[in-house]
């Protein structure tokens, strides 16, 4: 049988849903790691390292059901456009990926249909069936980053960023909360969320006016289960402070 290329949990509250678009570095046999080593198949290239624990860890803390995509973002970006030209990169952060070379349309095509919309039809069944319940989720998203981009110069000095556009209440509120004793929270950063949200949140969730917001770890944060673990438990608390504060009901 093919393997998923998604994976949805279940949970009892329906009031928060997790998602994350980069949780697995596997690529389909068929494609032969597309030429990319074992060493690189490990960066941040092929997913976001350490974020799918984070995102099921804070899931199973909120009861609350996930859906993870479970494809490499080298076979397809779950998260970008059709239009964008890092849905099936040929290089990616200076790492040459040889089997995404020479595409067809039909190619393309192919990968859209088969590894990248399941997961997106399946978070859409989701919101839509809640919508027919009248309940509007808070919808959290789980990304991690590098502690440095590449080539480009520069520590990432934020252990964790807060990406919004549309929500700032709730950016600004989550931003404080994370930040009591001194930690540092990157606004925006280090990517801006008012620039590019990204394909899952601009399809799925701005346009259904859902409160909603993403989050970006630094990887070398989540090298170990527990720190993967004292993220998610620092995260539930404050997501769930900010809920009862600004979202009632939610909290």
């Amino acid at each position: 049988p093919a393997p998923p290329t998604y994976h949805w949990h279940s949970g009892e509250n329906l009031r928060w849903l997790v998602l994350c678009d980069h949780a697995s570095n596997h690529i389909p046999a068929e494609f032969g790691n597309l030429g990319v080593n074992a060493f690189q198949l490990q960066r941040h290239v092929a997913w976001d390292a350490g974020a799918a624990d984070v995102a099921r860890r804070l899931a199973r803390k909120l009861a609350a059901p996930w859906i993870e995509h479970a494809i490499s973002r080298l076979v397809i970006d779950a998260n970008r456009t059709w239009e964008s030209s890092e849905l099936i990169p040929e290089v990616s952060d200076d790492v040459a990926v040889p089997g995404n070379r020479g595409l067809t349309s039909a190619d393309r095509r192919a990968r859209w249909d088969r590894f990248h919309q399941p997961y997106h039809r399946r978070i859409a069944e989701h919101l839509d069936h809640l919508q027919g319940l009248s309940i509007h989720p808070m919808v959290v998203s789980i990304h991690s980053f590098t502690p440095e981009l590449g080539s480009k110069e520069g520590y990432r000095k934020w252990p964790i960023g807060v990406l919004w556009r549309t929500e700032e209440a709730i950016a600004q509120a989550l931003i404080r909360d994370l930040g009591r004793g001194g930690l540092m929270v990157g606004d925006n950063e280090p990517y801006s969320g008012a620039r590019m949200l990204g394909y899952t949140m601009e399809s799925h969730v701005i346009g259904r006016g859902l409160p909603h917001v993403t989050i970006e770890l630094r990887q070398d944060e989540l090298t170990l289960a527990r720190s993967r673990e004292r993220w998610a438990r620092k995260l539930h608390g404050a997501l769930k402070r900010v809920a009862a504060s600004l979202l009632p009901g939610y909290g």
